[in-house]
């Protein structure tokens, strides 16, 4: 990848183009060359994975890997090297900034290579002749000048390699380990023409599961399955079909790690910076560099050498041969600089052996101590306390050897860590033949079962043979040889295959890659690779669970038996820790069976898939009262008495940092706490305020999807009041709180957290709940409303609830009344408050919502009196340069609300969803002078200056700003003149003189065809004949995904902003509006969302109705292309060619009861999934886990 210029620090890059941006307050210490596109994940906090390698996709966007510090890698320290924050994985990312999670980058730490033979010229005698005679400089160039017969014989290499060089397209569709959802690019190359095999970056096959596509030279394209992939080392192997192969023959690149040497002229032949081929030369300068560090929370190699040479290769290259000029494979290209041209190789050795075995069919074994070695130069062997009498026997033995490994860190609970600490200073009393019972940080490695170990390659020979066998090291410490033997764990068993997709949220197994980093010991908790919607509270990504419902969850195994027994809907409590954390966080979670599928998911490496496994939700609690937390310690149903409340508000109790305020319980006084002190009466002023905060309640909701315009990246919450209890509870809310119908609400009220439902929603929503989950004696009061209007200049109290419950309160005056909300359309189109009064008030309260009261009444309360409420202040939202603004303002609730909550009441309504009638335009306010000016007569003037000082205001005539719905046919100019136009001022409709947009309450348009309305126009007063349009639904109660996007009907929002000109746009139907497309679906970067679907294989389809009946008929096969035709707002079309993958992507539907409110999911595709596992394949992943009372570290 590119070098991120606002860096201050140059680093490695992995040769991987990526989609994922670095999170703010990251650096980026290695780069891969894999392409991945940005994506705006939530700034879910979005994380980058790390790994080195050169991908590239097909946006030109780069990845960057995060770090929090930067540590000089070349001296030994205790705590993890970050020295590479001059490298950069070489993966090209091919999507803008956008949504939310980034893809992993390539690692950068030191690992093993092969020792290479010695070089034609030795150093010391390089060394020597320095000062009597310098050496001419040498530049590792591209372009370095070569002999005629070379560059002969790399013009007849090239044009046979590149036969052999795949240009690999993949996506990654879930989250999983260090990888985040997305598309990227990069390189591979064939290894075995006749099985079909090609060698990659780890990074590039992925831990994660993927669908990948690999395109030959000559544009052939070819399914591949990821069959391998190293736990820890940066190189996967895909599998194709030879056969597939029609109109190519493939080229087979040799494997030659026994060629490396320093001063060989190579060739990059890949991907680079996401070109279909880019050649890059140079010469290799150096076979035992650390392997570079990518950062914490990414992928990371280790325990090996890598080569290094100055090719500079960027994102997209990852996977690329290093050939030399008989085009055979001496390396791997995993990443890069992003300072300078470096770029970073793996050696070939350990995987020549991995390829041999996969050839043959067999298991590919790799052993683990848990324990990350560092090679040392004999330099700092000696600062260790190497002796030098050790150090000239380890020279004699191999005189090519520079140095050997040490121990850099052992991981906590695995085979390799000693029960306790160990007292240094006591070692050299020890008796040296009593074997030591575990390493530590600084022991340097001498001999492996008696074998003299120099590099990483004969250590792990060893290892990787000696799978759940023992071996003994011998190593120095505190200048004594210490024996140590040890058994080797099976690295794949603490490797994650398999995850959950649960409530939107991914979780498996901790893995050996996010451990080491943190030095948190595997089987701890299980880890989150993505919180999605049930764990939005928590951290965005990469934490453990380690409670649900009070029971401990080391592993998946022991977590999946734990939800299997909790309904959908119920209030839960989850112990959740950071890595790195040491202490665990509280967090009150909702149960989420609706909103997501749940499905296990197991890696099949043996056809490249991951096979599925839906699981069923526990049965449905009929008795709504258990769906409300459970009491707390000390707190029964009945323990909060609203009359013995105190005047003053009391302060919630104390709660771990991560639960919200609503779900804190009342703070209740013991009995006998100040038994002996006099009671002071309240006076009646408190008890009314006290009364009146009775009457307000909090709410928080969470949206599963981006829909209807409102991102599902944040959670919403808001104050609101309470409105009426008998027969059915209403609760006032505004918009900014509650966005749209498919939430998860959590209202609190008399401090106890419960459900809420939609029973309204249009300008503002109105909730119900269950009366019986409130507490016994818990008190809800209905305010009294004030009937006397609100003037300009009157003194006001605003009295309103903070998020924790609290009463806050500003005296403050009224500015202006009867101005209209100005309001902006919003990108993408969401709803927004127009044609409504405003109530200014010269000052806001701290808090998003409250009452406004007199505050004459305040002085005179007597006992018994309660506070009338004038007036409600809520929230509203819009935009102002693309950029979310809030603003509070007041309402007059008896024009706007209490209408309709009486017409609720007396029809007993358990859902009230009544279309709208209006001219279809929006009004904005006009200045008198200036509408003046425009024409307007004395007499209209006078009787505007009349009607305004009946409220100490300022006139302000409504002027025709914005047609809230496209014409559906194209008018003339004539056409358009009967009508209403922008900049027309409205003075009358139906005979009445209008003043104030409040008015427009008092038509009822409902059944008719046209409206008189008197308009000035061009100086002139014109009658006109309004035709009376339908609103639109601003919101709705089906919802289907479909290829990964979300798609509803039309909504008000959406229409509004449909240029007048785009006839494509279905206005006569209910329409199919994209709201969003999910990070790794096929729909990514090909459905648009804000356009609108006309047809599906050239089949029209303008409702969810004609999806369902198509997908019915057509049943599309698993790989088929699909054609979708699009149209945005301006009415451009465009043809999108979609994937099918019913196996991670199939079609869903979500439908709303409107007598209960909740929403139902039902999956129409993809059936054939629903039970991939057998009792064989289920009875091989439950073996894997670990009972949880015998969780021991290092097994899954």
């Amino acid at each position: 990848m590119e070098e991120q210029q606002e860096s201050p620090i140059s680093g490695v890059k992995p040769t991987v183009t990526s989609s994922r941006t670095v999170p703010p307050g990251q650096s980026l210490i290695a780069e891969r060359r894999r392409s991945k596109p940005d994506i705006v994940l939530r700034s879910e906090v979005p994380r980058i994975s790390s790994g080195p390698a050169e991908i590239t996709t097909p946006v030109s966007a780069t990845f960057r890997p995060r770090s929090d510090s930067l540590i000089s890698i070349e001296h030994p320290i205790p705590e993890l090297p970050i020295e590479e924050s001059l490298l950069s994985p070489e993966i090209k990312d091919p999507r803008p900034d956008s949504l939310g999670p980034t893809h992993d980058e390539v690692e950068n730490r030191p690992i093993e290579a092969p020792l290479t033979k010695t070089p034609t010229i030795e150093l010391p005698s390089l060394i020597s002749t320095i000062p009597v005679k310098p050496l001419p400089e040498i530049v590792n160039e591209p372009q370095a000048t070569i002999s005629a017969a070379d560059k002969e014989t790399w013009d007849r290499t090239l044009p046979r390699v590149i036969r052999g060089i795949v240009s690999i397209k993949a996506t990654t569709v879930r989250p999983f380990d260090t990888e985040t959802a997305g598309d990227y690019t990069a390189t591979g190359f064939v290894i075995d023409a006749k099985r079909g095999l090609i060698l990659s970056n780890r990074h590039v096959v992925s831990p994660a599961p993927i669908t990948a596509v690999g395109i030959f030279f000559n544009y052939e394209e070819v399914k591949l399955a990821p069959i391998y992939r190293d736990p820890v080392h940066d190189f996967g192997i895909f599998r194709y079909d030879p056969a597939d192969l029609k109109h190519i023959t493939a080229t087979e690149i040799p494997l030659r790690p026994d060629l490396a040497r320093v001063g060989l002229d190579i060739k990059v032949v890949g991907n680079d910076a996401g070109e279909k081929l880019s050649i890059l030369g140079s010469t290799l300068a150096r076979l035992d560099r650390p392997a570079p560090v990518y950062g914490s929370d990414m992928y990371n190699d280790f325990n090996t050498f890598y080569f290094q040479a100055a090719s500079g290769t960027s994102g997209g290259s990852s996977g690329s041969p290093v050939l030399n000029v008989q085009g055979e494979a001496i390396a791997l290209n995993a990443g890069g600089s992003r300072s300078s041209q470096s770029s970073f190789y793996l050696p070939l050795d350990r995987v020549v052996r991995a390829v041999e075995l996969i050839k043959q069919g067999k298991h590919v074994p790799r052993g683990t101590l848990q324990t990350e070695f560092f090679h040392q130069s004999y330099d700092e062997l000696k600062r260790l306390g190497m002796s030098d009498e050790n150090m000239m026997a380890c020279r004699e033995r191999n005189s090519e050897a520079t140095g050997l490994l040490t121990v850099r860190m052992v991981l906590k609970g695995g085979p390799a860590a000693s029960p306790q600490p160990t007292n240094a200073a006591n070692n050299t009393e020890e008796d040296p033949n009593i074997p030591i019972k575990g390493l530590e940080p600084s022991d340097i490695l001498l001999t492996c079962n008696g074998k003299y170990i120099t590099n990483f390659i004969g250590l792990w020979e060893i290892i990787d043979d000696s799978v759940d066998k023992e071996i003994t090291l011998e190593v120095y410490r505190a200048k004594v040889l210490r024996k140590c033997t040890l058994k080797v764990q099976d690295l794949h068993s603490i490797t994650p295959d398999r995850f959950l997709h649960f409530g939107g949220a991914i979780f498996h197994d901790a893995s050996y890659q996010e451990c080491r980093w943190y030095n948190e010991a595997i089987g701890n908790g299980t880890f989150c690779a993505s919180s999605g919607f049930m764990m939005w509270n928590s951290y965005s990504r990469d934490f453990l669970v380690t409670k649900v419902d009070g029971k401990s969850t080391p592993n998946l195994e022991v977590f999946m038996q734990v939800i299997k027994e909790i309904p959908d809907y119920k209030r839960i409590q989850c112990m959740t820790r950071g890595l790195g954390k040491s202490d665990d966080q509280l967090l009150m979670v909702d149960m989420d069976w609706h909103f997501y599928p749940s499905s296990l998911f197991v890696r099949d490496d043996d056809n490249g898939v991951w096979r599925r496994e839906d699981i069923s939700p526990p049965a449905a609690v009929e008795d709504v009262k258990a769906l409300a937390p459970p009491p707390r310690d000390g707190e029964t149903d009945s323990a909060i008495d609203v009359e013995s409340v105190p005047s003053s508000p009391q302060t919630p109790e104390t709660e771990a940092p991560t639960t919200t305020p609503e779900e804190l319980s009342p703070q209740v006084e013991s009995a006998d706490e100040d038994a002996d002190e006099e009671e002071e009466e309240d006076t009646p002023l408190d008890v009314a305020i006290e009364e009146l905060r009775c009457s307000m309640a909090y709410v928080r909701c969470f949206l599963p999807h981006t829909i209807y315009g409102h991102t599902s990246n944040q959670s919403y919450t808001g104050v609101g009041l309470i409105l009426a209890v008998d027969p059915i509870p209403l609760v006032f809310f505004d918009r900014t709180c509650i966005p749209t119908d498919m939430v998860d609400i959590r209202l609190t009220i008399a401090n106890k957290n419960i459900a809420g439902r939609i029973v309204y929603m249009g300008d503002f929503v109105l909730l119900t709940f269950d009366k019986a989950l409130l507490p016994e004696g818990s008190k809800i009061l209905i305010p009294e409303w004030d009937p006397k209007p609100l003037k300009v200049r009157e003194s006001v109290k605003i009295f309103g609830l903070t998020s924790d419950q609290l009463l806050s309160t500003k005296e403050t005056t009224i500015s202006s009344i009867g101005t209209n909300s100005n309001t902006w359309a919003c990108n993408p189109p969401r709803h927004r408050l127009i044609n409504t009064e405003n109530i200014s008030i010269a000052e806001g309260a701290s808090c998003w919502g409250g009452v406004i009261v007199r505050m004459e009444q305040l002085k005179s309360v007597k006992k018994g009196e309660n506070i009338k409420v004038a007036a409600w202040m809520m929230t509203v939202s819009s935009q102002s340069s693309g950029t979310d603004s809030y603003w509070t303002q007041g309402i007059d609730l008896h024009r706007y609300v209490l209408p309709i909550v009486r017409e609720i009441e007396e029809k007993k309504l358990a859902r009230y969803d009544h279309s709208t009638w209006d001219l279809g335009f929006e009004f904005s306010d006009a200045a008198l002078p200036t509408v003046s000016a425009m024409g307007l007569s004395q007499k209209r003037f006078n009787d505007f200056v009349k009607q305004a000082k009946k409220i100490r205001g300022v006139a302000r005539p409504l002027i025709v700003e914005t047609r809230m719905q496209p014409p559906k046919t194209t008018l003339t100019e004539e056409e358009e003149a009967k009508g209403l136009k922008v900049g027309d001022i409205l003075l009358e409709i139906d005979g009445k003189p209008i003043y104030k947009v409040a008015q427009l309450t008092e038509f009822n348009f409902e059944g008719r065809e046209t409206a008189s309305v008197l308009v000035l126009r061009n100086s002139q007063e014109l009658l006109l004949n309004v035709p009376i349009v339908k609103s639109w639904p601003n919101t709705g109660d089906r919802v289907i995904q479909i290829f990964g996007a979300i798609v509803h009907a039309s909504h008000a929002a959406a229409i509004e902003q449909v240029a007048k000109t785009a006839r494509n746009v279905p206005l006569d139907s209910e329409g199919l509006y994209i709201s969003g497309v999910s990070y790794g679906s096929p729909a990514l970067d090909k459905m648009r969302p804000t356009f609108w679907i006309l047809s599906i294989d050239d089949h029209p389809v303008s409702t969810i109705d004609d999806v369902l009946q198509l997908a019915r008929e057509r049943k599309w096969a698993q790989g088929e292309y699909v054609r979708i035709k699009q149209v945005n707002r301006v009415g451009i079309t465009s043809i999108a060619s979609v994937k099918v993958d019913d196996r991670f992507w199939p079609l869903y539907q979500w439908r709303m009861s409107h007598e209960t409110g909740k929403w139902k999911m039902t999956k129409e595709t993809g059936l054939q999934y629903n039970s991939e596992l057998s009792d064989n394949g289920m009875k091989r992943f439950k073996d894997k886990a670990v009972p949880s009372s015998s969780a021991s570290p290092g097994t899954i």
